[in-house]
């Protein structure tokens, strides 16, 4: 299968393949092939629609764990090893035993269900020469602490194209962020980079470029929620709307009412992106990110690409019918600036 640019997986994994032959005619250590072999796997993967944004040898949460990851991509774990080392069946055991801790420590990350995350992620291990894979099986669905004699060790295999592909396929795969509470909280969270820029451009746009369509969204809003969030506050209520401006970081002449508005419509374009990027990937596994593509779009492209989602347009083409709510959260594409333009097509929207 073919993706949208032009280059098959096996292709690809050919091209890998060739490359890391080249990197063992000269490498001696370790960090040579980490290094070698993550310089050639980086274009490999763009090839393949997938825009890396690995992590090295980030220290790991010391209470499950003393050590550092080779190289993090997303839920994907790579362990490099010395150049020909798995031929002895001792060095095979030890970065089998490294990786699983590598997995473990980085599936406590999800502080809400470690196991569900284990269970997602994809331990490798390779020396240039021969690959390996690790995965998690749990011994039960219930099973509540992590069992280390539960990880499945497969391979070492030769690296040839079909490693190499099975490779590519699991880090396409697997190198979107997983789509966990605290995951989604940590990047578009009010902590977040993100959410505040894009709420407070929201705020500017409703009060600085309304028109009447942006306005009867608006009402129609206030009058469907109003009697949820109320018109009048007590003194309690209105220091914790101060609270909510500061950190969402607007003034304090954007009301109450307009704050809430403004954060309603972030997540709930957030939440039809992510159901974009799933339908999409569902598709074609092989496609480029959704999301990427709005980044990467030209002005007049971009704002089509968010029309057709709040017309339901990328929805309706899959047979997904009245999937959207009312439109009186589209009410930012009637008051598009530079601001919110520069707030979606930031860095975090291609990790969606």
């Amino acid at each position: 299968m073919n993706n949208e640019n032009g280059y098959s997986v096996t292709y690809v994994a050919e091209r890998l393949v060739s490359a890391t032959a080249e990197i063992m005619r000269t490498a001696k250590t370790e960090e040579d092939l980490r290094i070698g072999f993550e310089k050639a796997l980086d274009p490999r993967m763009r090839e393949l629609g997938v825009r890396p944004e690995p992590r090295y040898e980030q220290n790991v949460l010391r209470s499950v764990f003393r050590g550092r990851p080779d190289a993090v991509h997303g839920q994907l774990v790579i362990e490099y090893e010395s150049p020909r080392s798995f031929r002895k069946a001792k060095a095979v055991r030890h970065a089998f035993d490294q990786t699983v801790d590598y997995l473990i420590a980085e599936a406590h990350r999800d502080k809400a269900d470690p196991i569900a995350s284990l269970c997602r992620m994809l331990g490798v291990g390779i020396d240039g020469e021969k690959i390996f894979f690790v995965r998690y099986s749990p011994p039960g669905v219930r099973a509540k602490a992590v069992d280390k004699d539960s990880f499945v060790l497969q391979g070492p295999h030769v690296f040839n194209v079909y490693s190499a592909r099975t490779l590519l396929m699991n880090l396409r795969a697997l190198t979107r962020l997983p789509l966990t509470a605290d995951w989604l909280a940590q990047r578009f969270g009010p902590r977040s980079r993100i959410a505040p820029l894009l709420v407070s451009a929201c705020c500017d746009a409703l009060k600085n470029w309304q028109n009447q369509r942006v306005s009867v969204f608006y009402n129609e809003w206030k009058r469907l929620f109003g009697i949820v969030y109320g018109e009048s506050f007590t003194k309690m209520q209105e220091i914790e709307a101060n609270s909510l401006r500061t950190l969402y970081g607007v003034g304090a002449d954007v009301s109450f009412q307009e704050l809430l508005f403004s954060v309603h419509t972030f997540f709930a374009l957030l939440i039809k992106l992510i159901a974009a990027e799933l339908v999409q990937l569902h598709d074609n596994p092989m496609s480029s990110s959704f999301c990427d593509q709005l980044t990467h779009a030209k002005d007049e492209d971009f704002v089509r690409l968010l029309e057709d989602i709040e017309n339901g347009g990328i929805f309706a083409k899959r047979g997904i019918q009245n999937f959207l709510e009312g439109d009186f959260l589209r009410g930012y594409l009637d008051a598009f600036s530079s601001a919110p333009e520069r707030c979606y097509a930031g860095d975090d929207a291609g990790t969606c």
